[in-house]
């Protein structure tokens, strides 16, 4: 695959009856496609985002069809990333949101949380924070809470992408359950403090054993400790869901140590 990444996180609606199969059928679909097509060396990342969100809507639909059930039972959301050395493209539908940095101009979200039925796009105040900007204001409907699902009759339509996300160094995609303690609402930005804190393990990590096995499950049992604490139990009753990844090398100056 040619050093590119593919990142995936599915959340499935807490008001379904079969969540946990429709985001596993979801995020599965997707890995298997992308993979296959950066395996035949395409690189138009935003088309195929879109094809591979289109290809799992489709296998969703097959299951619920097979189960005897509605669309609607197994409804999740759906966030994606593939990053190459030289940069990437993303899609979300739902909730949740993907975070990037380029290692040295701070943190900044790629997607707002999107909760409900109308969007506004106003501009972003953090813009010189981070070459990156959110593309989408939250959307809210009639209900604060609510969200959208891959499995929603206009799906396709509400699909949002980001063709070009520049060269970045380190990426978070992240479900709702973790939204109050990595962003500011207040403010309308990203909390540093929580990123640099979240990759410190991964950047401190020896370089020469961060692709053995020992070394890969130590980092994520750490992580799985964290997402269990009380400091995050306390601020969320829903699931939680975290993919860290980093580009940074050891001659990288702006690594941290």
């Amino acid at each position: 695959m040619n050093q590119t990444l593919v990142t995936v996180v599915a959340d499935g609606a807490g008001s379904a009856a079969l969540p946990e199969r429709g985001a596993g059928i979801t995020v599965k679909t997707v890995v298997d496609f992308l993979s296959c097509q950066l395996d035949d060396g395409r690189l138009d990342y935003d088309v195929m985002l879109r094809e591979a969100a289109k290809e799992a809507r489709k296998k969703v639909h097959a299951e619920a069809q097979h189960r005897g059930v509605k669309p609607r039972d197994l409804a999740s959301t759906l966030l994606v990333a593939v990053v190459g050395p030289d940069g990437g493209s993303a899609l979300q539908i739902g909730d949740g949101v993907i975070v990037v940095s380029d290692g040295g101009n701070g943190w900044g979200w790629v997607f707002w949380p999107r909760c409900g039925e109308y969007a506004k796009q106003i501009p972003n105040p953090d813009r010189n924070m981070t070459e990156f900007r959110w593309i989408f204001w939250p959307q809210r409907g009639e209900y604060a809470n609510t969200t959208h699902f891959l499995t929603d009759v206009d799906a396709v339509e509400r699909l949002r992408i980001a063709p070009r996300l520049g060269k970045i160094t380190d990426i978070a995609l992240m479900t709702d359950g973790l939204e109050s303690l990595a962003l500011r609402y207040a403010s309308n930005s990203v909390h540093g403090p929580f990123f640099h804190g979240m990759f410190r393990p991964l950047l401190d990590a020896d370089e020469t054993n961060v692709n053995e096995d020992r070394e890969i499950k130590s980092l994520s049992a750490l992580l799985e400790r964290f997402l269990s604490s009380e400091r995050v139990r306390s601020r969320t009753d829903d699931d939680v869901s975290l993919i860290l990844a980093t580009y940074r090398r050891q001659d990288d100056p702006a690594r941290c140590r």
